[in-house]
């Protein structure tokens, strides 16, 4: 067993669901703090440090233990980031891209020029599983030492049965190779690929890559969008995930408002994300989504900068009485950033959240998000020890310094992952 002591002060969220409105601004502050993990690296007690105090009466009552202390030297303790969609498993740059919209071209404009996904699916269909992972392990890695601890990984580069396998098989492997812990999800509705009729590629997307591909991950995403795929199919692709088994998420009303948000509430979806053109009745949908769980505002700032557009509106998210999350849509044409502290920074600054807010967002609503509130995204009894030290004084300090990592050291379930201490 261990005990992380010495902590100047640790914050967290706490619950085991989404927080909405109001209920995210709540955190529970810790000063001169402790955690107390088992050997199976989840959290035995937390809380401001007592020396004579057993740490854990339960653990003490069962007689002699040993104990590992591991001196946090004064730093700040909170939860480790979670990062609810990434795309994080590609081949291949994209920074051409982004020149052409520094000289005014839009999102859809890079499409029809034979950009955007498809030009990730070209690099996709053109590499190995092995060049994937060697191309996508540096991003996962770099997440991981800039404080995030459990990420999804969407599909959706592939778009045919076998090309979907090996982007999933890819982030198997990613897993292995990294302490990271990823969340799986299956996009084959991300786009139509070049030369298949749009209605041949949704029968191919129910009839072929979802009977063969379900069981390789946890969620399915469509991106129903304008140009992209359309209520009744985003419907059709869901009901036919559900009846596999899988979980939903969608990419909903980034481009234009299309009831994306409300279709998600309406499917059960476990997140809306995106959002930059949610509607009034799209953000009543999702702020009374009482569905257990409710459907969680995912937003994603990094996004919105790299696309030059207005930013989600976060604030009438909130304030209307949603549960948000913030991630950073890793990607590489719109978001080419795997850096959750810069996303948490562009929450404060771009979208008005408080600081307590954005925490919330970036730990446990991103853990709700994926389903995973009751193990990820807090600092509590029975939860994974996954938290991260940073060398400031202050929750207010990590979005104040902007675009640079004050991480001291990473802790995935109990161990050192990255830092030192």
């Amino acid at each position: 067993m261990k005990l992380f002591h010495n902590i100047r002060t640790l914050y967290t969220p706490t619950g085991f669901s989404a927080r909405r409105g109001a209920e995210m601004q709540s955190i529970e502050e810790f000063e001169n703090a402790a955690i107390f993990v088992d050997d199976r690296g989840r959290i035995l007690n937390v809380g401001s440090f007592v020396e004579d105090r057993a740490p854990a009466p339960s653990v003490a009552s069962s007689g002699k233990v040993s104990i590992e202390y591991i001196d946090c030297h004064g730093f700040v303790a909170l939860p480790g980031f979670v990062d609810s969609h990434t795309h994080c498993a590609f081949a291949g740059e994209r920074s051409d891209e982004f020149a052409m919209r520094a000289e005014g071209k839009s999102y859809q404009e890079i499409a029809k020029a034979g950009g955007g996904i498809r030009a990730s699916v070209e690099q996709v269909r053109h590499s190995s599983m092995a060049e994937i992972v060697h191309y996508s392990k540096p991003f996962v890695e770099r997440a991981l030492a800039l404080g995030t601890t459990l990420m999804e990984i969407k599909s959706g580069y592939g778009l045919a049965v076998e090309q979907e396998r090996k982007l999933l098989k890819a982030m198997d492997e990613l897993q292995r190779e990294t302490p990271m812990e990823i969340v799986k999800t299956f996009l084959g509705a991300h786009a139509v690929p070049s030369g298949i009729p749009h209605g041949a590629y949704v029968t191919d997307v129910l009839d072929n890559q979802l009977p063969a591909l379900h069981h390789l991950a946890e969620f399915c995403d469509v991106f129903m969008d304008e140009g992209y795929f359309t209520e009744d199919e985003t419907r059709s692709i869901c009901h036919k995930a559900k009846a596999l088994g899988l979980k939903i998420k969608l990419h909903a009303d980034e481009l234009e408002a299309t009831r994306g948000a409300e279709t998600a509430v309406e499917l059960g979806a476990f997140s809306a994300d995106h959002l930059l053109k949610v509607s009034a009745e799209g953000i009543r949908a999702l702020a009374g989504s009482r569905g257990l769980p409710p459907t969680i505002a995912t937003l994603l700032p990094i996004t919105a900068l790299s696309l030059r557009a207005p930013h989600a509106p976060a604030r009438k998210l909130i304030d209307t009485g949603c549960a948000v999350a913030i991630a950073t849509d890793c990607n590489p044409g719109s978001a080419m950033s795997e850096n959750m502290q810069f996303a948490f920074t562009l929450a404060v600054i771009g979208m008005q959240l408080t600081p307590e807010e954005a925490l919330t967002a970036a730990t446990l609503n991103g853990a709700a998000a994926l389903d995973r509130a009751r193990t990820h995204g807090s600092l509590e009894r029975n939860k994974l020890a996954d938290f991260v030290l940073y060398d400031i004084p202050s929750l207010e300090y990590l979005p104040y310094h902007i675009a640079v990592s004050d991480v001291a050291a990473v802790v995935k379930s109990g161990e050192i992952v990255a830092g030192s201490l």
